[in-house]
């Protein structure tokens, strides 16, 4: 009986031991279970929360600051001097513009030198502040002109705003603002045309005569601070005086003749001549005359 007494004891002993494996298992599973869900809920939060930042960023609003140049990139348009082209001068004059504009704080984005028409009007659909194509132009004439989209009031403020202080800075007669739709040029059609942001283009005189492309080149400075001042009137936003430049042309023959361009703050620009000393023969109808004179 004793034997017997003892083997039921071992057995009831095995028995409690696999009971007690059992309940560590399934609190080992319990657990698990648990973690696992856990990790399954921050992950569907992750995965909720991210779209939501994603359509909340302020791109738009980052884009009513932003400034976009679009520099002519027509290269076969050859200076008649210093061996160069329009494409070639007018980016030129974008990368100095947009150098004066970020010392004013403002967003620029100039084009690629290969972008075509297309995928620079395409810049336009993104609200931007203001959309300025540079150009140089060509023909029997002088003088700067500015074609801005009749039907947008903005685009003709823009133009006003650009027009005026190169105007101001040109030593010929200037053409004013242009109504674009009376123009068959390729480029109003795309980048003012059919652009969704206020916008302009600007031919800044003409780069196939002697007198006036030497004059271009001689006064890349003095037109980049002109852009920028006006770009900068039309944003409401203070030219910087660290912007100013200050450059000498001589223009041909025997005329002693420089022109200087000085920016201040949100001031005017200021042009001057001065012509000869004690009455020699320098005089601004004079300049005037030659550069009019076949360019």
């Amino acid at each position: 009986m004793a034997s017997q007494s003892k083997r039921r004891r071992v057995r009831y002993d095995r028995i409690l031991a696999v009971l007690l494996v059992l309940i560590l298992l399934i609190v080992l599973l319990v657990k698990c279970c648990s973690s696992c869900s856990s990790k399954k809920d921050k992950k569907n939060d992750n995965v909720t929360t991210t779209p939501t930042q994603a359509t909340t960023a302020p791109t738009e609003a980052d884009n009513t600051k932003t400034v976009y140049l679009s520099p002519s990139n027509q290269e076969d348009n050859k200076f008649y001097v210093g061996d160069t082209n329009e494409a070639a001068v007018c980016r030129i004059l974008a990368q100095k513009t947009a150098a004066i504009l970020e010392q004013s704080g403002v967003n620029v984005i100039v084009a690629g030198d290969a972008d075509s028409i297309q995928t620079k009007t395409a810049a336009g659909d993104q609200n931007l502040a203001a959309y300025v194509a540079i150009h140089t132009n060509a023909g029997t004439g002088v003088g700067t002109d500015c074609y801005y989209n009749a039907n947008s009031e903005a685009s003709k403020s823009l133009a006003q705003a650009v027009y005026d202080p190169v105007a101001a800075l040109t030593p010929t007669d200037d053409k004013g603002l242009i109504d674009g739709s009376d123009s068959n040029s390729e480029n109003y059609q795309y980048e003012v045309g059919a652009n969704k942001s206020p916008s302009c283009l600007i031919e800044v005189e003409y780069h196939d005569g002697p007198n006036v492309a030497q004059w271009i080149l001689d006064n890349e400075d003095n037109i980049a601070s002109a852009l920028a001042q006006g770009i900068c009137s039309y944003l409401q936003v203070a030219t910087p005086t660290s912007g100013a430049a200050v450059t000498t042309a001589a223009l041909g023959g025997d005329v002693n003749s420089t022109t200087t361009a000085a920016i201040g703050g949100a001031d005017a620009l200021a042009t001057t001549a001065a012509f000869g000393a004690e009455g020699t023969t320098g005089t601004e109808n004079a300049i005037q005359n030659q550069l009019s004179a076949g360019n």
